[in-house]
């Protein structure tokens, strides 16, 4: 066969990730910049104004005003939640439509939104959007120090990059959601858990109890591969919470477990849904089979999700529970992310498979949440990053990279193609990243060839290990 005479061009020629990712992330920011600037010059009915940005605050700002006003009753009451939204939406010039956000978090969460109810609506979201970006900056430092401590500036720079031009991060400033607080909460727990510090973990996952559907299979993880302390943490956490409601809002607990699901059936069951909004198998195959109009799961929707659900959750504990024999049979304890052991690679590799792994058994994970990923892709990184030189990566990792690199760029177009055909392709994609990562935590041994040189000077500086 003859080869072509035209030479490939550059920027199709094999290269190193990280350029591809320089590449990726400048275009990016450049089509971002583009249509911020291009959204200035749009007449006044086609331009995105800031009456349509933040309305994902408008909840806790109602749940603040109910708790000033001693109305923690009515925090879980849809009418009074829409009726006090469209008065402050009337107010402020918001442009909500006939929609309205219920409250979905547990009652102690309303107590921090007291003191910004006290403000007038724009300035108090102004206010939580700078707590967003503080907490989005101290993630960031976290998720570098992820990274090898020589590594220079055109790799941690990534960090920061990749994160702004994200569809998860563009969505939860504009929505005025949460996500960012969610992200330094799973960046700290991923920094104790690396350093098995059980308790202090354990204290972050009760932290992380705001949002339930992001603690819970966390919890069970980081309780299963560093013992029972972590999940004692979590729980004592969760009850002080949960204390603390109790007494300044009396019945706010009982409400919270009666009229939450409640809710939840009102919006999902009896009225038409964004089901391509979430990253959930729940999700993708109601979506699949029933499409977004009002109804009941029906039970090969049931069956699917729960089996699903049950095999990544299984692949998991598995891989939790290899971990944890591993570490106590060659006695290596304690260690750290960068002593030089397997162990240490064994455990980013479990903690990136959690993180993944969760939007998809999750019943409830809207795609903003997503940012979360950032987690264990810095992980993935900092593994990758850290090889020897000369190393090959197994083909099973570079397919790892490629599923990756679709999501990122497939969360752009994913709502609105989804809601045509009804097929959720971030769920496909999730689910094969998140397989792929399991699959990775579930490796007997962690590739010794490429982490040879380190091994055994791990293994010398401690005759003990060696033994072992």
């Amino acid at each position: 066969m003859l080869r072509s005479s035209f030479p490939r061009p550059a920027i199709l020629r094999p290269t190193r990730l990280r350029k591809r990712l320089w590449q990726g992330g400048v275009a990016l920011a450049v089509i971002v910049v583009t249509f911020a600037i291009g959204n200035l010059f749009l007449s006044a009915d086609k331009r995105v104004s800031a009456n349509m940005l933040g309305h994902d605050f408008l909840p806790f700002y109602t749940a603040g005003t109910f708790v000033n006003n001693g109305m923690h009753d009515l925090i879980y009451d849809l009418g009074a939640v829409k009726a006090t939204e469209h008065e402050l939406a009337d107010k402020n010039g918001l442009e909500i439509g006939k929609s309205f956000g219920p409250f979905w978090n547990p009652p102690f969460y309303a107590l921090i939104f007291g003191p910004l109810a006290t403000l007038p609506y724009r300035e108090a979201l102004f206010c939580w959007t700078m707590l967003n970006v503080a907490s989005l900056l101290a993630a960031m430092i976290l998720l570098i120090r992820f990274l090898k401590p020589d590594s220079d500036w055109r790799t941690t720079s990534l960090v920061p990059l990749l994160i702004l031009v994200s569809v998860p991060f563009i969505q939860a400033i504009s929505h005025g959601q949460n996500t960012f607080t969610s992200l330094m909460l799973v960046a700290l727990i991923a920094t104790f858990w690396r350093k098995r510090n059980a308790v202090v973990a354990g204290l972050c996952c009760g932290l992380l109890l705001y949002k339930p559907q992001l603690a819970g299979l966390l919890v069970i993880m980081v309780m299963l591969d560093l013992g029972w302390r972590a999940g004692l943490a979590a729980a004592g956490a969760g009850a002080c919470f949960f204390l603390i409601s109790a007494y300044l809002m009396p019945g706010s607990l009982a409400d919270y477990m009666v009229k939450l699901p409640l809710n939840l059936h009102y919006m999902q069951v009896e009225n038409t849904y964004l089901w391509e909004r979430h990253a959930t198998l729940r999700a993708f195959w109601r979506l699949l089979f029933q499409g977004r109009g009002p109804g009941e799961i029906t039970m090969p929707v049931a069956i699917l999700t729960t089996g699903c659900s049950m095999l990544i959750g299984g692949a998991l504990v598995i891989a939790a529970w290899r971990n944890h024999k591993r570490n106590v049979a060659a006695g290596i304890t304690p260690d750290t992310p960068w002593t030089d052991t397997t162990a240490a690679v064994r455990r980013d590799r479990l903690i990136a498979a959690t993180i993944a792994a969760t939007p998809l058994v999750m019943p409830f994970y809207f795609d903003y949440d997503l940012l979360l990923l950032a987690v264990p892709a810095t992980l993935l990184a900092a593994e990758l990053n850290g090889r020897t030189t000369g190393a090959t990566s197994r083909p099973s990792d570079k397919w790892l990279v490629r599923a990756w690199a679709a999501m990122f760029l497939w969360l752009t177009i994913n709502p609105g193609l989804a809601g045509m055909t009804r097929v959720n392709g971030t769920v496909i994609l999730l689910s094969t990243v998140a397989t792929l990562l399991t699959t990775r935590a579930l490796r007997r041994n962690v590739d010794l060839q490429v982490y040879e040189a380190r091994y055994e000077i791990a293994m010398n500086a401690n005759p003990r290990r060696a033994a072992a």
